[in-house]
Protein backbone atom coordinates (compact mmCIF):
# COMPACT_ATOMS: atom_id res chain seq x y z
CA UNK A 1 0.00 0.00 0.00
CA UNK A 2 1.43 3.35 -1.04
CA UNK A 3 0.87 5.81 1.78
CA UNK A 4 3.22 7.94 3.83
CA UNK A 5 1.48 10.49 6.09
CA UNK A 6 2.88 13.99 5.64
CA UNK A 7 5.44 15.33 8.11
CA UNK A 8 6.59 11.76 8.67
CA UNK A 9 10.19 13.01 8.83
CA UNK A 10 9.26 14.36 12.27
CA UNK A 11 9.70 11.80 15.03
CA UNK A 12 7.88 11.19 18.27
CA UNK A 13 9.77 9.22 20.91
CA UNK A 14 8.15 6.42 22.86
CA UNK A 15 9.25 4.07 25.66
CA UNK A 16 6.75 1.34 26.45
CA UNK A 17 5.52 -1.29 23.97
CA UNK A 18 1.95 -0.56 25.07
CA UNK A 19 2.30 2.80 23.28
CA UNK A 20 0.26 2.65 20.03
CA UNK A 21 2.64 3.34 17.16
CA UNK A 22 -0.28 3.38 14.73
CA UNK A 23 -1.78 6.45 16.39
CA UNK A 24 1.55 8.31 16.35
CA UNK A 25 2.11 7.50 12.69
CA UNK A 26 -1.44 8.39 11.66
CA UNK A 27 -0.91 11.84 13.19
CA UNK A 28 1.99 12.44 10.79
CA UNK A 29 4.98 11.42 12.93
CA UNK A 30 7.39 8.50 12.73
CA UNK A 31 7.39 6.57 16.02
CA UNK A 32 10.93 6.27 17.40
CA UNK A 33 11.76 4.14 20.41
CA UNK A 34 13.95 5.90 22.97
CA UNK A 35 16.73 3.66 24.26
CA UNK A 36 20.00 4.74 25.91
CA UNK A 37 22.63 5.68 23.36
CA UNK A 38 25.78 3.63 23.19
CA UNK A 39 28.43 4.85 25.64
CA UNK A 40 25.85 7.07 27.33
CA UNK A 41 26.50 7.97 30.93
CA UNK A 42 24.19 8.94 33.73
CA UNK A 43 25.11 12.60 33.24
CA UNK A 44 24.43 15.36 35.70
CA UNK A 45 20.73 14.79 36.39
CA UNK A 46 20.64 14.48 40.18
CA UNK A 47 18.77 17.78 40.24
CA UNK A 48 15.89 16.03 38.47
CA UNK A 49 15.93 12.27 39.12
CA UNK A 50 17.42 10.52 42.19
CA UNK A 51 20.30 8.08 41.83
CA UNK A 52 18.23 5.18 43.17
CA UNK A 53 15.64 5.45 40.38
CA UNK A 54 15.44 3.06 37.42
CA UNK A 55 18.44 3.71 35.12
CA UNK A 56 16.31 3.64 31.96
CA UNK A 57 14.61 7.05 32.39
CA UNK A 58 17.74 8.44 34.04
CA UNK A 59 19.92 7.68 31.03
CA UNK A 60 17.29 8.88 28.58
CA UNK A 61 17.04 12.20 30.43
CA UNK A 62 20.83 12.49 30.34
CA UNK A 63 20.80 11.79 26.59
CA UNK A 64 18.08 14.38 26.05
CA UNK A 65 20.00 17.03 27.95
CA UNK A 66 23.06 16.23 25.83
CA UNK A 67 21.03 16.76 22.64
CA UNK A 68 21.21 13.13 21.56
CA UNK A 69 17.66 13.11 20.15
CA UNK A 70 17.68 16.37 18.20
CA UNK A 71 15.36 14.89 15.53
CA UNK A 72 12.44 14.53 17.97
CA UNK A 73 9.35 16.73 17.86
CA UNK A 74 7.84 15.26 21.00
CA UNK A 75 7.65 12.33 23.38
CA UNK A 76 4.84 10.04 24.52
CA UNK A 77 5.60 8.68 27.99
CA UNK A 78 3.54 5.73 29.14
CA UNK A 79 2.52 5.73 32.78
CA UNK A 80 3.95 2.22 33.05
CA UNK A 81 5.74 2.67 36.38
CA UNK A 82 6.60 5.33 38.96
CA UNK A 83 9.96 6.01 37.32
CA UNK A 84 8.28 6.99 34.05
CA UNK A 85 5.86 9.25 35.91
CA UNK A 86 8.84 11.02 37.49
CA UNK A 87 10.41 11.39 34.04
CA UNK A 88 7.21 12.97 32.70
CA UNK A 89 7.06 15.44 35.58
CA UNK A 90 10.61 16.51 34.80
CA UNK A 91 10.23 16.55 31.01
CA UNK A 92 7.09 18.67 30.88
CA UNK A 93 9.05 21.54 32.48
CA UNK A 94 12.59 20.62 31.38
CA UNK A 95 12.18 20.21 27.63
CA UNK A 96 11.16 22.23 24.60
CA UNK A 97 9.59 19.09 23.12
CA UNK A 98 5.91 18.43 23.52
CA UNK A 99 5.39 15.69 26.11
CA UNK A 100 2.31 13.55 26.69
CA UNK A 101 1.58 11.11 29.53
CA UNK A 102 -0.41 8.08 28.39
CA UNK A 103 -2.14 6.14 31.14
CA UNK A 104 -2.07 2.37 30.60
CA UNK A 105 -4.30 -0.07 32.52
CA UNK A 106 -2.70 -2.87 34.52
CA UNK A 107 -5.52 -5.27 33.65
CA UNK A 108 -6.61 -6.89 30.39
CA UNK A 109 -10.37 -7.21 30.84
CA UNK A 110 -13.17 -5.54 28.89
CA UNK A 111 -13.35 -2.54 31.22
CA UNK A 112 -9.62 -1.99 30.81
CA UNK A 113 -9.99 -2.03 27.01
CA UNK A 114 -12.79 0.55 27.17
CA UNK A 115 -10.71 2.74 29.46
CA UNK A 116 -7.60 2.45 27.29
CA UNK A 117 -9.61 3.25 24.15
CA UNK A 118 -10.68 6.49 25.78
CA UNK A 119 -7.06 7.26 26.64
CA UNK A 120 -6.14 6.68 22.99
CA UNK A 121 -8.86 9.10 21.94
CA UNK A 122 -7.28 11.78 24.13
CA UNK A 123 -3.83 10.95 22.75
CA UNK A 124 -5.20 11.19 19.19
CA UNK A 125 -6.67 14.61 19.87
CA UNK A 126 -3.39 15.82 21.36
CA UNK A 127 -1.21 14.50 18.52
CA UNK A 128 -3.73 15.74 15.95
CA UNK A 129 -3.18 19.28 17.23
CA UNK A 130 0.60 18.87 16.97
CA UNK A 131 0.58 17.12 13.59
CA UNK A 132 -2.34 15.94 11.47
CA UNK A 133 -5.88 15.28 12.75
CA UNK A 134 -6.69 11.59 12.65
CA UNK A 135 -9.31 10.54 10.11
CA UNK A 136 -11.01 7.23 9.40
CA UNK A 137 -9.14 6.95 6.11
CA UNK A 138 -5.68 7.72 7.47
CA UNK A 139 -5.99 5.52 10.54
CA UNK A 140 -7.37 2.67 8.44
CA UNK A 141 -4.49 2.93 5.95
CA UNK A 142 -1.91 3.12 8.73
CA UNK A 143 -3.43 0.12 10.48
CA UNK A 144 -3.06 -1.83 7.22
CA UNK A 145 0.60 -0.78 6.96
CA UNK A 146 1.28 -2.06 10.46
CA UNK A 147 -0.66 -5.26 9.76
CA UNK A 148 1.58 -5.88 6.76
CA UNK A 149 4.65 -5.11 8.87
CA UNK A 150 3.52 -7.60 11.53
CA UNK A 151 2.92 -10.31 8.92
CA UNK A 152 6.33 -9.72 7.35
CA UNK A 153 8.05 -9.81 10.74
CA UNK A 154 6.47 -13.17 11.54
CA UNK A 155 7.58 -14.56 8.16
CA UNK A 156 11.13 -13.38 8.78
CA UNK A 157 11.13 -14.89 12.29
CA UNK A 158 9.98 -18.19 10.80
CA UNK A 159 13.18 -18.24 8.72
CA UNK A 160 15.24 -19.11 11.77
CA UNK A 161 18.35 -20.16 9.91
CA UNK A 162 18.89 -16.85 8.11
CA UNK A 163 17.82 -14.74 11.08
CA UNK A 164 19.97 -16.49 13.65
CA UNK A 165 23.00 -16.50 11.39
CA UNK A 166 22.98 -12.71 11.35
CA UNK A 167 22.57 -12.71 7.56
CA UNK A 168 19.48 -10.53 7.85
CA UNK A 169 20.09 -8.61 11.08
CA UNK A 170 23.43 -8.42 12.92
CA UNK A 171 21.86 -9.17 16.31
CA UNK A 172 19.18 -11.64 15.21
CA UNK A 173 15.79 -11.15 16.85
CA UNK A 174 17.08 -8.23 18.91
CA UNK A 175 18.43 -6.52 15.78
CA UNK A 176 15.12 -7.11 14.01
CA UNK A 177 13.27 -5.53 16.92
CA UNK A 178 15.58 -2.51 16.99
CA UNK A 179 15.21 -1.90 13.28
CA UNK A 180 11.42 -2.17 13.54
CA UNK A 181 11.14 0.23 16.49
CA UNK A 182 13.39 2.90 14.94
CA UNK A 183 12.22 2.84 11.31
CA UNK A 184 9.34 4.21 9.31
CA UNK A 185 6.94 1.25 8.89
CA UNK A 186 6.70 1.85 5.13
CA UNK A 187 10.49 1.76 4.66
CA UNK A 188 10.81 -1.21 7.00
CA UNK A 189 8.11 -3.11 5.12
CA UNK A 190 10.06 -2.61 1.90
CA UNK A 191 13.20 -3.94 3.58
CA UNK A 192 11.38 -7.02 4.88
CA UNK A 193 9.72 -7.72 1.53
CA UNK A 194 13.12 -7.59 -0.18
CA UNK A 195 14.47 -10.10 2.33
CA UNK A 196 11.47 -12.38 1.83
CA UNK A 197 11.87 -12.16 -1.94
CA UNK A 198 15.55 -13.03 -1.60
CA UNK A 199 14.57 -16.05 0.48
CA UNK A 200 12.08 -17.25 -2.12
CA UNK A 201 14.77 -17.05 -4.79
CA UNK A 202 17.05 -19.22 -2.68
CA UNK A 203 14.30 -21.81 -2.27
CA UNK A 204 13.43 -21.85 -5.96
CA UNK A 205 17.07 -22.36 -6.92
CA UNK A 206 17.65 -24.87 -4.10
CA UNK A 207 20.64 -22.91 -2.92
CA UNK A 208 21.90 -23.82 0.56
CA UNK A 209 21.87 -21.04 3.10
CA UNK A 210 25.26 -22.01 4.47
CA UNK A 211 24.06 -22.08 8.06
CA UNK A 212 24.16 -24.82 10.63
CA UNK A 213 22.16 -25.57 13.72
CA UNK A 214 23.23 -23.73 16.84
CA UNK A 215 24.27 -25.69 19.91
CA UNK A 216 22.44 -23.76 22.63
CA UNK A 217 18.98 -22.20 22.75
CA UNK A 218 19.46 -19.32 25.20
CA UNK A 219 16.71 -17.01 26.44
CA UNK A 220 17.64 -13.51 27.60
CA UNK A 221 14.83 -12.44 29.93
CA UNK A 222 14.19 -9.61 32.36
CA UNK A 223 14.39 -5.86 31.90
CA UNK A 224 15.76 -3.91 28.96
CA UNK A 225 19.35 -5.17 28.55
CA UNK A 226 22.44 -3.07 27.92
CA UNK A 227 23.35 -3.17 24.25
CA UNK A 228 26.78 -4.53 25.09
CA UNK A 229 25.28 -7.61 26.76
CA UNK A 230 23.25 -8.46 23.66
CA UNK A 231 26.27 -7.99 21.40
CA UNK A 232 28.33 -10.17 23.72
CA UNK A 233 25.83 -13.00 23.38
CA UNK A 234 25.39 -12.56 19.62
CA UNK A 235 29.14 -12.93 19.16
CA UNK A 236 28.94 -16.50 20.45
CA UNK A 237 28.58 -18.67 17.32
CA UNK A 238 27.07 -21.58 19.22
CA UNK A 239 24.21 -19.56 20.73
CA UNK A 240 20.70 -19.26 19.34
CA UNK A 241 19.55 -16.13 21.23
CA UNK A 242 15.91 -15.46 22.10
CA UNK A 243 15.51 -12.07 23.85
CA UNK A 244 12.36 -12.28 25.99
CA UNK A 245 11.91 -8.63 26.85
CA UNK A 246 10.21 -5.55 25.43
CA UNK A 247 13.11 -4.96 23.05
CA UNK A 248 12.82 -8.49 21.69
CA UNK A 249 10.12 -11.13 21.46
CA UNK A 250 7.51 -9.24 23.47
CA UNK A 251 7.74 -6.40 20.94
CA UNK A 252 7.96 -8.56 17.83
CA UNK A 253 5.04 -10.77 18.88
CA UNK A 254 2.67 -7.84 19.19
CA UNK A 255 -0.34 -8.62 16.95
CA UNK A 256 -1.71 -5.92 14.67
CA UNK A 257 -5.45 -5.17 14.45
CA UNK A 258 -7.27 -5.77 11.22
CA UNK A 259 -10.72 -4.39 10.53
CA UNK A 260 -13.09 -7.10 9.34
CA UNK A 261 -15.26 -6.60 6.29
CA UNK A 262 -18.38 -4.62 7.15
CA UNK A 263 -17.07 -3.63 10.56
CA UNK A 264 -17.69 -0.11 11.82
CA UNK A 265 -14.70 2.00 10.78
CA UNK A 266 -15.05 5.21 12.78
CA UNK A 267 -11.89 6.54 14.42
CA UNK A 268 -13.21 5.67 17.88
CA UNK A 269 -14.15 2.13 16.82
CA UNK A 270 -10.68 1.58 15.36
CA UNK A 271 -9.05 2.98 18.49
CA UNK A 272 -10.98 0.47 20.60
CA UNK A 273 -9.69 -2.37 18.42
CA UNK A 274 -6.15 -1.02 18.76
CA UNK A 275 -6.61 -0.70 22.54
CA UNK A 276 -7.72 -4.32 22.84
CA UNK A 277 -4.88 -5.44 20.61
CA UNK A 278 -2.21 -3.75 22.71
CA UNK A 279 -3.60 -4.89 26.06
CA UNK A 280 -3.75 -8.48 24.85
CA UNK A 281 -0.20 -8.71 23.54
CA UNK A 282 2.25 -11.01 25.38
CA UNK A 283 1.98 -9.81 28.99
CA UNK A 284 4.51 -7.54 30.66
CA UNK A 285 5.44 -7.96 34.36
CA UNK A 286 3.45 -4.76 35.06
CA UNK A 287 0.18 -6.52 34.20
CA UNK A 288 -1.71 -7.72 37.28
CA UNK A 289 -1.97 -11.31 36.08
CA UNK A 290 0.89 -13.47 37.27
CA UNK A 291 -0.73 -16.60 35.87
CA UNK A 292 -0.77 -15.11 32.37
CA UNK A 293 2.90 -14.22 32.73
CA UNK A 294 3.75 -17.74 33.95
CA UNK A 295 1.79 -19.32 31.09
CA UNK A 296 3.65 -17.13 28.62
CA UNK A 297 7.01 -18.20 30.04
CA UNK A 298 6.00 -21.87 29.93
CA UNK A 299 4.96 -21.51 26.29
CA UNK A 300 8.28 -19.91 25.33
CA UNK A 301 10.40 -22.39 27.25
CA UNK A 302 8.63 -25.34 25.63
CA UNK A 303 8.11 -24.05 22.08
CA UNK A 304 11.63 -22.63 21.75
CA UNK A 305 13.19 -25.62 23.53
CA UNK A 306 15.14 -23.28 25.80
CA UNK A 307 18.23 -24.90 27.35
CA UNK A 308 19.55 -22.00 29.43
CA UNK A 309 18.38 -18.58 30.62
CA UNK A 310 20.15 -15.34 31.48
CA UNK A 311 17.96 -12.93 33.43
CA UNK A 312 18.82 -9.23 33.35
CA UNK A 313 17.64 -7.74 36.64
CA UNK A 314 17.49 -4.02 35.91
CA UNK A 315 18.71 -2.09 38.93
CA UNK A 316 16.01 -0.39 41.04
CA UNK A 317 13.20 -2.02 39.02
CA UNK A 318 10.75 -3.71 41.38
CA UNK A 319 8.86 -5.37 38.53
CA UNK A 320 12.06 -7.07 37.34
CA UNK A 321 12.78 -8.30 40.87
CA UNK A 322 9.32 -9.83 41.34
CA UNK A 323 9.23 -11.33 37.85
CA UNK A 324 12.53 -13.10 38.45
CA UNK A 325 11.20 -14.84 41.58
CA UNK A 326 8.38 -16.39 39.55
CA UNK A 327 10.66 -17.37 36.65
CA UNK A 328 13.27 -18.80 39.03
CA UNK A 329 10.72 -21.25 40.43
CA UNK A 330 9.67 -22.26 36.92
CA UNK A 331 13.27 -22.82 35.76
CA UNK A 332 14.01 -24.87 38.86
CA UNK A 333 10.94 -26.98 38.15
CA UNK A 334 12.10 -27.58 34.57
CA UNK A 335 15.74 -28.04 35.59
CA UNK A 336 16.93 -25.29 33.23
CA UNK A 337 20.22 -23.64 34.27
CA UNK A 338 20.04 -19.88 34.66
CA UNK A 339 22.09 -16.85 35.59
CA UNK A 340 20.87 -13.56 37.03
CA UNK A 341 22.89 -10.44 36.25
CA UNK A 342 22.32 -6.80 37.18
CA UNK A 343 23.20 -3.58 35.42
CA UNK A 344 22.36 0.10 35.16
CA UNK A 345 22.45 -0.06 31.33
CA UNK A 346 25.94 1.41 31.12
CA UNK A 347 29.22 0.26 29.62
CA UNK A 348 30.73 0.46 33.08
CA UNK A 349 28.87 -2.78 33.91
CA UNK A 350 30.11 -4.77 30.92
CA UNK A 351 33.42 -5.98 32.36
CA UNK A 352 31.78 -7.76 35.27
CA UNK A 353 28.93 -8.99 33.05
CA UNK A 354 31.39 -10.46 30.55
CA UNK A 355 33.20 -12.41 33.25
CA UNK A 356 30.01 -13.88 34.71
CA UNK A 357 28.36 -14.62 31.36
CA UNK A 358 31.45 -16.34 29.95
CA UNK A 359 31.72 -18.53 33.05
CA UNK A 360 28.03 -19.45 32.81
CA UNK A 361 28.25 -20.29 29.11
CA UNK A 362 31.28 -22.47 29.72
CA UNK A 363 29.28 -24.45 32.28
CA UNK A 364 26.09 -24.88 30.23
CA UNK A 365 27.96 -25.33 26.94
Amino acid sequence: MEIEPVNNDKKVGWFCTYTPEEVIYAAGFTPYRLLPHRNSGAGSIEDALPANLCPYPRRILSNLREGAYSELSGIVIANSCNAMTHLYNVMKDDSELFVYLLDIPRKQDEKAVKYFARELELLSEFLGEKGNPLTEKTLGQVTEIYRQRGDNIQKIIAQKDGLNSGRHFPAGLYGLSMEASFSSPVAFNQQLEELLSERRCHEELNKPEGTKAKDLNLMLAGGIPPEGLVEMLCEQPEINLYPENCTGLRYLQKPVPELRSGEESSVNAMLEIIAGNYLNKPPCPRIFDQQARENYYRLLLDDLEIQAVIYHDLMFCDMCHYDYLMLQDLLTEKDIPHLKVKSELGNEDLGQLKTRVEAFLEIVG
